[in-house]
């Protein structure tokens, strides 16, 4: 087995046991993703010790794969979506078709193909989270206003849960680089970047929605924060 097929097989069976183990909402399910992070880019410390004689044996292969099939597209999957890019050496974009949208990575083929485990991972992560916090809110709620809160509030409240959890994950992310000192080593090939520019995609605008700034919204990015960034030191450790 080839040094990044081990890599992307340990990624694999990681993230595996986090789900299927147990709680995707809890500290475990943040620990698996910033391991995930980890074992990248001490992959990519150990290639840089070995030398050419890795490339030379294995080329680098770009890999371009959807990680979500034609839908209408959430906010928050294109948002996830970036952070995971920016944090396993992808870039990530929408391909659109008769008004539906699917999200893609590019990257070198080992670390799109982790760049997609992570991001699936995680969408199921911050899906089981947002219905747990939704479910005690809702019983809050009717306990203390005598009847249930309105659809599109609710909506609101979630909406901030998850855009809580997913800058959590980000500024996980942000201070295991920083800590590590892995900005280098987490830097897109340049064959990555080449290619993406080759592929002349048209920008589109960032999608955005305004957050509800009510006392039950604020407490929803909170709690969405807290949960999306976990704990710090759970992640560290290499995985043998």
């Amino acid at each position: 087995m080839a040094v990044n097929e081990k890599i992307l097989h340990k990624v694999r069976a990681l993230l595996n046991l986090a789900q299927n183990g147990g709680d995707t909402a809890s500290n475990e399910a943040q620990s698996a993703l910033l391991m995930a992070q980890r074992l990248m880019a001490e992959n990519g410390i150990n290639e840089v010790e070995v030398g050419d004689s890795i490339e030379s044996s294995h080329p680098k292969e770009i890999l371009d794969d959807y990680a979500t099939e034609f839908e209408k597209l959430s906010w928050w999957k294109k948002s996830l979506g970036r952070v995971i890019a920016q944090n396993f050496r992808c870039y990530s974009y929408l391909n659109k078709c008769n008004g539906y949208t699917r999200l893609a990575f590019m990257g070198l083929k080992e670390d799109t193909e982790i760049a997609i485990i992570a991001f699936s991972f995680a969408t199921d992560a911050i899906r089981v989270g947002a219905d747990q916090f939704m479910k005690v809110h809702r019983k809050e709620y009717l306990l203390h206003h005598g009847q249930r809160q309105g659809i599109s509030q609710q909506r609101e409240v979630r909406t901030n849960y998850v855009e809580g959890w997913i800058s959590g994950l980000e500024s996980q992310y942000n201070e295991q680089v920083s800590r590590e000192g892995w900005g280098l080593v987490l830097a897109k090939d340049e064959l990555v970047t080449q290619t993406y520019k080759d592929m002349d995609l048209k920008r589109g605008q960032s999608s955005q929605y305004t957050r509800a700034e009510s006392s039950a919204g604020q407490v929803a990015y909170a709690k969405g924060y807290s949960d999306g960034k976990g704990f710090s030191s759970a992640a560290h450790g290499r995985l043998k």
